[in-house]
């Protein structure tokens, strides 16, 4: 008898991603409540639930950002999905811990929410990553390579550690590709247009998938599969038609128009031809620049030409124009905001098809090439993730000074948890906009500065422990599995 080590199969490589990516998302939480967008969208879910109306009643804990107005009336301005999406996870939280109608208990329905919902997008995306790079031809190991960097080295990251409505519509955009591209009957490309339709509900660019999914249907599966791909997509846009005729007077008109508050004070909203550097802003801008903080992503470009050489042509050119539409589209938005180049953002519904379609190339790629492009892409991104909030204009430089202070810990252990201890740290001290650098260095030769370093290396010490155990974890998970085998030889003669 003899052991010999069983290869996993793709639903265990799926499970173990999703859990890999859960662990390290709970463990870089980020708690604290700073987006408009997601107060408007949590106050919306909250409201319905309470009131029974759809209406915003607690913007003044926000200063009424990212609200419309619906005739006279205060309402959510965002896409609806995620308000939606939300609501049984606030029935939950209500029947378990209470209404919520402060600003601290939105805080903590915040850090719920993020965990349920946000964070379980982003790694349920990751494992739709691996099954799409799987059936484009990669191996295991190119499957686990583009799943673990678009979990860990694109905006996922972020967007799982904070409550966004991106990566829950990118996660519904991946899966409708898959499902419209793999193997099944007439219900696998109904469900496909129900997520195509239902991803632009949630975030409005993600939508433009749609068209592509239904050409590439048509084309390779006639017109009975497109019918019902085309039933499944149309119904969550006629649901979002007719919320915007009830709520702004026309099917096509969205919140926009009326919101009451505009980034950078802009006078009204709309299209404008964008300049060439708003475009190269969306790739490469110290704020939110894709390719800056995630440039395996250019493998997925590599990956469009491997699966349009290997017959995909179809498929590669459908991901290739919805990737440059959000690109054109998103800079003429963003054109009518001159500081705002939230490219990982706006851009966000592509990556995960991109990063399935890098997997092929990441296994061709050169060891040394797939290792710097992919150290790179997850330390930009955790700069990113532990910085938190960025309110400064150079927010890399902020993102690098507070992973210096702060000992490159996230959010949740070097500024929440000396909060809940009632601790000054080193990093607390210096992020006072009252105290500089060399005000600490000098307190260092002082009792009370030695206080600050012992408790800054308490806090440091329970991050260890804690990133310890998830460690552990993740290897068990991952521990290649034996079982033992009878080793059978020929028969004995007689």
């Amino acid at each position: 008898m003899s052991l010999s080590p069983v290869p996993p199969t793709r639903s265990s490589d799926r499970g173990r991603l999703f859990v890999t990516a859960l662990v390290v998302y709970v463990a870089c939480l980020n708690p604290v409540l700073a987006n408009p967008m997601t107060w408007s969208s949590l106050d919306a879910t909250v409201s319905l639930v309470d009131t029974g109306r759809w209406q915003i009643v607690h913007g003044d804990l926000y200063g009424d950002m990212d609200v419309a107005l619906a005739s006279s009336r205060k309402v959510l301005g965002p896409p609806p999905g995620l308000a939606i999406v939300l609501v049984p996870v606030y029935l939950t939280w209500r029947a378990a811990a209470g209404p919520v109608d402060t600003r601290e208990a939105f805080q903590a329905f915040h850090v719920f929410a993020t965990l349920v919902v946000a964070a379980a997008a982003s790694a349920l995306a990751a494992g739709e990553v691996a099954a799409l790079a799987g059936w484009l031809g990669a191996s295991r190991a190119g499957r686990v390579w583009a799943s673990l960097l678009f979990a860990f080295g694109t905006p996922a990251f972020l967007f799982a550690t904070r409550l966004f409505k991106e990566n829950v519509a990118a996660l519904a955009a991946v899966a409708a590709f898959r499902l419209a591209v793999t193997p099944g009957g007439t219900g696998r490309r109904a469900a496909a247009g129900l997520l195509a339709g239902a991803a632009a509900v949630i975030a409005y660019p993600a939508g433009l998938l749609g068209p592509g999914l239904g050409l590439l249907v048509a084309a390779r599966e006639g017109r009975r599969r497109l019918a019902a791909f085309a039933l499944g997509w149309v119904s969550p846009l006629a649901a979002l038609a007719v919320y915007n005729a009830a709520l702004f007077g026309r099917p096509w008109r969205f919140s926009y128009s009326t919101y009451l508050n505009l980034p950078e004070a802009a006078p009204s909203v709309g299209w404008r031809l964008p300049a060439a550097s708003v475009l190269v802003n969306s790739l490469v801008h110290q704020r939110e620049g894709l390719l800056l903080y995630s440039p395996f992503l250019i493998l997925g470009v590599v990956g469009l030409a491997i699966a349009w050489r290997a017959g995909r042509r179809l498929e590669a050119a459908v991901t290739a124009a919805f990737a440059l539409v959000l690109w054109l589209l998103s800079a003429a938005w963003l054109a009518r905001f001159p500081t705002a180049f939230t490219g990982a953002r706006y851009l966000f519904a592509a990556v995960p098809l991109l990063a399935a379609f890098a997997g092929p190339a990441l296994e061709r790629a050169g060891a040394g090439v797939r290792w710097t492009l992919g150290a790179a892409s997850i330390g930009m991104t955790y700069l990113a993730v532990q910085a938190g909030h960025i309110p400064d204009p150079a927010p890399l430089v902020y993102a690098a000074k507070t992973f210096v202070s702060g000992a490159g810990l996230p959010v949740l252990f070097k500024e929440m948890l000396p909060a809940w201890l009632g601790l000054e740290t080193l990093h607390t001290m210096v992020s006072r906009s009252d105290v500089s650098a060399r005000d600490v260095v000098v307190m260092l030769a002082t009792p009370a500065g030695w206080r600050l370093a012992l408790d800054q290396a308490l806090v440091e010490a329970l991050a260890v422990a804690v990133f310890t155990v998830v460690a552990a974890v993740i290897h068990r998970l991952w521990r290649p599995a034996t079982r033992a085998t009878r080793v059978v030889g020929p028969l004995p003669s007689r």
